[in-house]
């Protein structure tokens, strides 16, 4: 990653707290077991319209790192590569973690946050706009897309898996 980061706890914000069951997020999305029994911690993604969450999860370490190893190996390596090389950490949820432009200077208003948690603290959380998450899009292969739209199916009934960021290969674990 471009920059390195000192993780330092702190409590999770609300903006990370589940829009849909308007409390922090509790039970992984996938696997439904409770986030806090993880000593491994779980990462919490959410995608913001015009300033409205269109859509959130959240999972523990073992289902992030189960889903993700279900990407076809060019997928993964192709977006590890360019997290590595055009993420910075740090800038939290006020700017793109790749372009840098500040939340309140996006073109369009899309973005998506992300954040490393363990129990109740936030451990890191990050921000990607709308045309950096479209281009790292760009990178996923037809199996990946298929892996990421069974994850939506399985899990989010009627939403159509093509019109949200699939999860990324991050990982702080």
């Amino acid at each position: 990653m471009a920059d390195s980061h000192d993780l330092t706890p702190q409590p999770i914000p609300t903006e990370l707290h589940s829009d849909y069951e308007e409390r922090p997020f509790r039970i992984c999305t996938r696997c439904g077991e409770t986030l806090c029994d993880f000593v491994e911690g779980y990462q919490i993604a959410k995608v913001f319209r015009r300033g409205e969450v269109v859509f959130e999860y959240a999972l523990c370490a073992p289902c992030h790192t189960g889903l993700v190893d279900e990407f076809s190996d060019e997928s993964r390596q192709t977006l590890e590569k360019f997290y590595h090389e055009n993420i910075t950490i740090g800038l939290g949820s006020e700017a793109c973690a790749i372009c840098r432009c500040g939340r309140a200077d996006l073109a369009e208003p899309e973005f998506t946050l992300g954040a490393v948690c363990h129990g109740t603290e936030l451990l890191e959380s990050l921000m990607i706009c709308g045309a950096c998450a479209e281009k790292s899009g760009s990178f996923i292969s037809k199996k990946t897309q298929e892996v990421f739209g069974d994850f939506i199916n399985d899990n989010f009934p009627g939403v159509p898996a093509d019109a949200l960021p699939s999860p990324t290969p991050i990982t702080y674990f």
